[in-house]
């Protein structure tokens, strides 16, 4: 390897160590009062009032622990799961450091055949046991010098996503009689794309694409961990697993597969879907698809339909979203012609309906301050006069659907104790008329009214989805099919017939249910699957979102059930690589009597108690804000609950031969967060005397400048608050941001300090306002089409002791849509003035223009526009060094103004004016190297400076962690 690929690395190597550190989902309402049960191999921690969930997740984790491990052959150690009750989010993670797991109590109404909680617990414990199983591959000396986030390192360096992923979702398959193996809407992303556009390069299919839709690395991920054990056994992982971090190999997953198998990960990739498009293409030959109509339009960009309903005009409704554009909804004339209605907010899974000319869905809220809150909004448009009301619901809330009369509201409601309720609400007041509860509380999916009375339902019992008629007034449920049609969804009520979608034949197909025979019918047989279906109002047509590999398009097919083929005539699919997945493993898990009694004792969790948790150190010192090295020792603490974060050490300036003792600690418990850091230590400098020799003639003959190093005390202490608060609503992210910041820098002389040297404190005082609207962005947009930013700062020294003068800044940044879709403009504007102390001048708190060095003033204003654009989407790989998703270019012009006082021998001698300005290009990429997850924006800038008539360039990089 190079130096620079080897310098390369280290980069990366200390920048996910500094992204790993304090990895933090955010925090849950400081009222909470929590408990914990501890169990053999978990601790749950949990809000008081989920005493019983809790107690029946806990045996559900132990029941998971004796299967879960099995094909790794590895038992992990104990580790904490903190439940997240009160957020409207519905998943699952394992974090690394400080070790735990999070999981967000929820069910969302996509969910797949089973508990909620039995398929976050096998699919998350899964995780803990990768996790572990490679922290024990690490040697001992490189575990004890940097604890937990050295396992993270690991596994962000060698082992990629689609593995972890791909193993736990092939587990969660082989421990149930489901999982997303089983699931059509799953699989037939990976099948459209491998039929229709062929085996994409292994490094588009991990990496992704700009031009193309690629299916995740979840999907990608269990055909390729599927496939792999299904032909080399159910060892082949657990192998790779073995090797990674056990010793000094920059390749470790490719290596050891290539040991077993005789591929390495690009040649198995290749090897695995050739043979699988052989197994597609040739099932396409056989198939003997329906006619249907195509509604929407062809576009040579992934789009798709979701949410489809007739108006009674014959239009239709429904949401649209691409690459290239964010998720709207828009109303299909009966001509074809597409006009955009309304840009929702984020929308919950399966959450939109349409009763005659009144569009209604359901949006998530967040709270303004705690991420592990939040709330459901419902949202009702008139779409004949635009009249468009909200309300809020009394729990967390799904699924609206009003009724044929238009006077209620049916929506899925579950409480902070995790009660599933089918609640109906009085649409003009906005108050509940009833809620209903199954005696098993039964999870609710997608309710879709029959009558004024009655709702046709979607039911998860604890063996399945089972489709019902519910009367939630009189609290009575009328099940219409068992649970062997498998992943049921989107029911369509009508008053002889319910339409629904069904994975019953191997893939989503249409189906219908007659309510009074019950007699189960194929109404329409789709090539990789169909979803949202909808009946026209004068129950003539259906339409349907059709898959393939350019998304979801609209599809009308005849309403005619002579022509429909009953269920005893409909092959029942199979998968058979979950059923040999199945095989390798103990068993399905069975987890049925595990209810909700009391099985472990509980006890208060104490967060004071729980407050400092050393999770991770390391033999430097790393700055978690700067991501700077130093040599010194550093400990990090995080506490289970994110509330608190600490670091402790010390660090040893190399040029001044100094150290310093450094303390942080921020509290994000309370609405306020608080943050204090203390630096304390010796600091060196140096002066020069002059010695003078003189001659015969009393002349100076040599002068000879001797430099003395003399050292001083240093002490700054730095305290702060700040109120972050998310006000994001509808299309738009804000953020709400007031801080005021305490700074104190003290210096206290020692034996070798000069007698010219000033002791003394200083003090500064800080106030700062940030807020930023922003227009939610597509996938290829290069900056949001609207949005504000706007910073105002102050700083003084209004405390007495030195004098350090006073700074003042304004900033803003507005952003526009371009001349061509996906372009963007942003414009910078900014005004700052500052005040001379006595001692010293703050430093700048404003762009400058790029290319130009900065210069002391006393009144600055600046002013920027950017034109940002792709140039194109190249998808090109270097062998596994570099994969190239995207070029941008950016044309960019910056002026600014200054006035200020000139100095010389630290004397005001006048004043300056000027006028300065750059303008250039800036070409840059988003770039993978290594095949490393996070994509890197690298480039160069040339900027012209027309007053010096010079050039200047620079190279560019920054790291995306956000997308890991």
């Amino acid at each position: 390897m190079t130096k620079k690929g080897f310098t390369f690395i280290l980069l990366l190597l200390f920048s996910l160590i500094g992204h790993t550190q304090y990895f933090q989902t955010g925090q849950d309402p400081a009222s909470i009062k929590w408990r914990q049960v501890n169990t053999a191999n978990f601790q749950l921690i949990y809000p008081v009032e989920f005493e019983a969930k809790a107690q029946r997740i806990a045996s559900i984790f132990e029941k998971v622990y004796n299967y879960g491990s099995e094909s790794l052959n590895f038992r992990p150690k104990k580790i904490s799961v903190i439940l997240h009750t009160h957020t409207v989010k519905s998943n699952g993670l394992v974090a690394l450091a400080p070790r735990r797991v999070e999981l967000y109590t929820t069910p969302r109404q996509s969910l797949y055949p089973q508990d909620w909680f039995e398929q976050l617990a096998i699919h998350e414990f899964r995780h803990v046991v990768q996790s572990d199983k490679v922290e024990q591959q690490i040697p001992l000396l490189i575990r004890l010098l940097f604890g937990q986030q050295i396992t993270a390192v690991a596994i962000g360096m060698d082992i990629p996503w689609w593995l972890l992923e791909g193993d736990a979702v092939a587990t969660e398959t082989a421990l149930s009689k489901y999982g997303r193996g089983r699931l059509p809407s799953f699989l037939m992303e990976q099948k459209a794309q491998v039929v229709e556009k062929g085996v994409y390069s292994y490094g588009k299919a991990y990496l992704g694409s700009y031009k193309d839709y690629v299916p995740n690395h979840y999907k990608l991920g269990y055909y390729l961990v599927g496939e792999a054990r299904d032909r080399y056994g159910a060892k082949v992982w657990d192998n790779v697993f073995s090797r990674v971090g056990s010793k000094f190999d920059f390749r470790p997953v490719s290596n050891s597969l290539k040991q077993q198998t005789g591929f390495n990960i690009k040649k198995l990739y290749k090897h695995v879907f050739d043979s699988l498009r052989v197994d597609w293409v040739g099932e396409g030959k056989n198939f003997a698809g329906h006619t249907y109509n195509e509604l929407s339009k062809p576009s040579k960009t992934f789009t798709n339909y979701k949410y489809n309903y007739y108006l009674p005009d014959g239009g239709l409704v429904t949401l649209k979203s691409s690459l290239k554009s964010i998720p709207e909804f828009i109303r299909i004339g009966k001509d074809g012609a597409e006009k955009k209605i309304l840009t929702p907010g984020v929308i919950f899974d399966e959450s939109v309906s349409c009763t005659g000319n009144l569009l209604t869905w359901a949006e998530q809220v967040p709270d303004p301050r705690w991420s592990h809150s939040g709330k459901s909004v419902i949202h009702i448009l008139n779409l004949e006069n635009g009249f468009h009301q909200k309300f809020e619901p009394e729990f967390k809330a799904f699924s609206p659907a009003i009724s044929p009369d238009k006077e209620q509201i049916a929506l899925v409601e579950v409480d902070y104790q995790n009660n599933y309720f089918l609640s109906v609400y009085d649409l003009r007041s906005g108050k509940p008329v009833t809620r209903f509860q199954t005696k098993s509380n039964n999870y609710f999916i997608t309710p879709r009214w029959v009558n004024n009375k009655s709702l046709a339902i979607i039911i998860l019992t604890d063996k399945g989805k089972r489709l019902a008629i519910a009367d939630p007034l009189r609290k009575k449920v009328n099940y219409l099919t068992d649970e062997s049609l498998g992943e049921i969804k989107h029911p369509v009520a009508g008053q002889e017939n319910i339409l629904f979608i069904s994975s019953y034949a191997g893939e989503d197909d249409l189906y219908a249910i007659n309510i009074k025979s019950r007699s189960v019918y194929q109404v329409y047989k789709s090539r990789f699957g169909v979803e949202y279906p909808a009946v026209s109002p004068g129950r003539e047509e259906i339409v349907l979102s059709s898959y393939s590999s350019n998304g979801l398009s609209l599809i009308e097919i005849p309403y005619s059930p002579k022509t429909w083929k009953p269920l005893s005539q409909v092959r029942k699919g199979s998968y058979p690589l979950a059923g040999n997945l199945a095989k390798q493993e103990k068993g399905a898990l069975d987890f049925s009597g595990y209810n909700d009694s009391t099985t472990y004792k509980s006890e208060k969790y104490s967060k004071l108690a729980h407050l400092f948790y050393f999770h991770s150190w390391a033999p430097v010192f790393f700055d978690v804000n700067t991501y700077g090295i130093q040599p010194g020792v550093s400990f990090m603490s995080q506490n289970i609950l994110g509330t608190a974060e600490t670091t402790l050490g010390y660090k040893w300036d190399v040029e001044e031969e100094t150290g310093k003792f450094y303390a942080g600690f921020t509290y994000k418990g309370w609405y306020p967060v608080l943050r204090a850091e203390l630096n304390m230590g010796k600091r060196a400098s140096q002066y020069g005397t002059i010695t003078k020799y003189i001659g015969q003639d009393n002349q100076v003959v040599r002068a000879d400048t001797v430099y003395k190093r003399y050292t001083w005390n240093e002490t700054t202490l730095e305290l702060a608050v700040k109120v972050p608060l998310n006000l994001s609503r509808g299309k738009y992210y804000r953020l709400l941001q007031p801080e005021i910041n305490y700074q104190l820098s003290s210096a206290l002389t020692d034996k070798s300090t000069p007698s010219g040297f000033e002791e003394g404190a200083g003090q500064s005082l800080d106030y700062r306002l940030y807020y930023h609207q922003l227009m939610k962005q597509s996938y290829q947009d290069v900056y949001p089409n609207f949005g504000f930013i706007g910073d105002i700062f102050y700083r003084h020294s209004p405390f007495g002791g030195p004098d350090l003068g006073s700074l003042f800044s304004l900033q803003t940044i507005n952003y526009f849509p371009g001349i061509l879709p996906n372009h963007g403009i942003s414009t910078y504007l900014g005004y700052q003035a500052k005040n001379t102390g006595q001692h010293s001048r703050y430093s700048d708190g404003i762009r400058y223009p790029r290319g130009w060095n900065s210069l002391d003033s006393k009144m600055m204003y600046t002013a920027s526009v950017d034109y940002k654009f792709p140039l194109f989407y190249p998808d090109w790989n270097l062998g596994s060094i570099i994969y190239l998703k995207r070029l941008k270019a950016s044309l960019f012009a910056d002026y600014a103004h200054q006035e200020g006082d000139l100095y010389e021998d630290g004397e005001v001698t006048g004043s300056f004016s000027r006028a300065i300005s750059s303008l250039g290009v800036e070409f840059t990429g988003d770039v993978h190297f290594l095949r490393f997850y996070a994509p890197i924006d690298t480039g160069f800038r040339a900027a012209y400076m027309p007053q010096l008539g010079k050039m200047h360039y620079a190279l560019l990089f920054s790291i995306d962690f956000n997308s890991l």
